[in-house]
């Protein structure tokens, strides 16, 4: 394991975890690499999902006719964050770069951003990995609100 896998803690469980702010903020936004990514001619990334491979899938596909793979294109701006979500930059700091480039507010370009994070990951395209630290954090500040 390396030093870096050390230091995150990936959550990746069904359903909403409860994070604070500052644990959101510092999450990592990673890439799912199960998918085919390719960057078109316009600086767009097109993200090729397959359907379902499992008998559901299948069923559904004969069923509903259901073709064997999608595309998600997503726009300039869209593909900025995309290329962002590497597991090296923190929501923060993509909020940052947005606000620099975009001439954004903070507060703006952190509600836009959140909410286009929270779409990917609900198609699953990325995921959060969540610093040890901050998880920690929220525990050892849960432990002394109890003994409060």
């Amino acid at each position: 394991m390396s030093a870096n896998q050390e230091k995150i803690a990936v959550k990746m469980q069904k359903g909403k975890p409860r994070l604070t702010r500052r644990q959101a903020l510092s999450a990592l936004p990673v890439r799912n690499q199960a998918f085919a990514v390719r960057r078109t001619e316009n600086g767009e990334t097109e993200i090729t999902v397959p359907r379902r491979n499992d008998w559901l899938g299948k069923l559904l596909s004969l069923i509903l006719l259901i073709p064997k793979e999608r595309k998600i294109v997503l726009e300039a701006v869209g593909s900025e964050v995309w290329d962002m979500c590497d597991g090296a930059h923190t929501v923060s700091q993509m909020a940052d770069a947005l606000v620099k480039k975009h001439k954004l507010d903070r507060r703006e370009a952190e509600t836009s951003l959140t909410e286009y994070l929270r779409r990917l990951g609900k198609r699953r395209l990325i995921a959060f990995a969540i610093p040890k630290t901050a998880l920690e954090r929220k525990s050892s500040a849960a432990g002394r609100d109890r003994t409060a």
